[in-house]
C-alpha cells in the first residue's frame, strides 16, 4: 500500500496538534527505506528543503484549508494513494488511509465552543468529519488511552481500528533559552508560578485567576495568545496585582520561564494528551500542578500534584506538594512513537 502525507499543517504555526505530525516526520526523514515517503504540500509552501529523505511534492494553489479538500484529493485520486492525516482533518471526498484524532472535544464538550457563531460552525464541521471517519474504514491513531476510550464510548466502531501513540518532549532539547524575559520583567527565579494560557474554555484560565486571588503573597506569570486581559476584567479580577501577563512569548522565552518557575500550572478541563506540563518538565520545571482528570493521571501518573479544576475556592498554594517530576520523561520518546506509527504503514 502506498501513502501520501497531507502536509498542509506544515504551512501553519506549530501547536500541540501539529507538533505530533512534525516530530513524527522529522524521525521518518532519517529512515533508510527503499521507497521514500511522500509529503504533498501546496505550491506556496516555502520550506521544501526542510526534509532530506522524505519526498516533498508541491501541488495545487488553492488557498487555506480548502487545499486539503480540493488539491490533495485530486492528487491522491489521480495516483491512487492512501492518505496520512495528522491533524484531525480529512477530505470529505477521500476517506482512505490513516487519520490522527488527538481528541473528540468537539463531540463531547461542544459547550466549550458554541458561545459564538464561529464556534457553533466549528462544532458542526468537526462532528461531521468525525462521523465520516467512523463510517469509513480508515485506521485511527490517537494520543492516549483516555482519548481511545472517549472515541469508543461515543462512536460504534471496532476497537482494533484504533492505535494509541503518545506525544513526547524531546523537541524541547532543540530550543534555546532567552532569560531576558525574566530580567526585563523583574521576574525572580523560583518565586513565581507559571502558566501558558489561552481564552479557550477547556484551558480553564479562570482557575488561574482564582488561585492568584486566593494567594495574594505569591506571584503568577501568565503567557499566551488571545486577549487574556479582557477575560480577566470580564471575570471581575481587574484589580489583581500579583498576576503578570506577558502575552505571546517565543519558544526560547517560554523555556526560560518553565525552567525557573516554582511550579507549572495546568488546570485543564479536557485534553486528549496535555503536552505543556511534559514540555515544562523537559525544560527543567521542578514541579507540575495539573487537573485531577483521567487523562492527566494516565500521562503524568505519580509525577504531578493534582488539583480539582472546578474548585475555584480551595486553591491555597502552600498546600500544594512539590513532587519530583523528572522521571516522567522516561515514559515518552518521539523515536518510539515514530517507529510505532511507521509499523502501521
Amino acid at each position: 500500500m502506498s501513502y501520501i502525507i497531507d502536509g498542509y499543517f506544515l504551512t501553519e504555526k506549530t501547536n500541540g496538534v501539529q507538533r505530533f505530525g512534525y516530530e513524527i516526520l522529522k524521525r521518518w526523514d532519517k529512515y533508510d527505506v527503499s521507497e521514500p515517503l511522500r509529503i504533498l504540500v501546496p505550491e506556496y509552501y516555502d520550506d521544501s528543503k526542510e526534509f532530506e529523505k522524505l519526498q516533498v511534492i508541491k501541488y495545487g494553489s488553492t488557498k487555506g484549508k480548502l487545499w486539503e479538500q480540493i488539491d490533495f484529493v485530486r492528487y491522491a485520486k489521480k495516483n491512487r494513494l492512501d492518505g496520512i492525516f495528522f491533524t484531525n482533518i480529512i477530505p470529505v471526498c477521500y476517506r482512505k488511509g490513516i487519520v490522527v484524532l488527538h481528541d473528540i472535544i468537539f463531540k463531547v464538550r461542544p459547550d466549550f465552543f458554541n458561545s459564538t457563531f464561529r464556534g457553533k460552525i466549528s462544532v458542526l464541521w468537526r462532528r461531521y468529519l468525525y462521523r465520516l471517519i467512523v463510517l469509513s474504514r480508515m485506521k485511527i491513531v490517537t494520543v492516549s488511552n483516555f482519548s481511545k476510550k472517549e472515541i469508543l464510548n461515543n462512536y460504534r466502531l471496532d476497537e482494533s481500528r484504533i492505535e494509541v501513540i503518545y506525544n513526547s518532549w524531546q523537541h524541547m532539547d532543540e530550543v534555546g533559552e532567552d532569560e531576558d524575559i525574566l530580567n526585563n520583567n523583574n521576574i525572580k527565579r523560583f518565586e513565581y508560578f507559571f502558566s501558558l494560557a489561552t481564552i479557550a474554555k477547556n484551558k480553564n484560565f479562570e482557575w488561574i485567576l482564582n488561585c492568584a486571588n486566593n494567594n495574594p503573597s505569591y506571584q503568577f506569570v501568565v503567557a499566551g495568545g488571545g486577549d487574556l486581559d479582557s477575560v480577566r476584567i470580564k471575570l471581575g479580577f481587574d484589580k489583581l496585582d500579583n498576576v503578570l501577563f506577558l502575552g505571546y512569548v517565543s519558544d526560547e522565552e517560554a523555556k526560560s520561564l518553565m525552567k525557573n518557575c516554582t511550579a507549572f500550572l495546568f488546570p485543564t478541563l479536557y485534553e486528549g494528551f496535555g503536552i505543556p506540563p511534559l514540555e515544562a518538565v523537559a525544560c527543567g520545571a521542578k514541579s507540575i500542578i495539573v487537573s485531577d482528570t483521567p487523562c492527566m493521571h494516565e500521562i503524568y501518573k505519580d509525577y504531578a500534584f493534582y488539583i480539582n479544576p472546578l474548585d475555584y475556592n480551595n486553591t491555597r498554594i502552600d498546600e500544594f506538594k512539590t513532587i519530583n517530576t523528572k522521571d516522567v520523561l522516561k515514559l515518552y520518546d518521539w523515536n518510539e512513537s515514530a517507529y510505532r506509527f511507521y509499523k502501521l504503514l
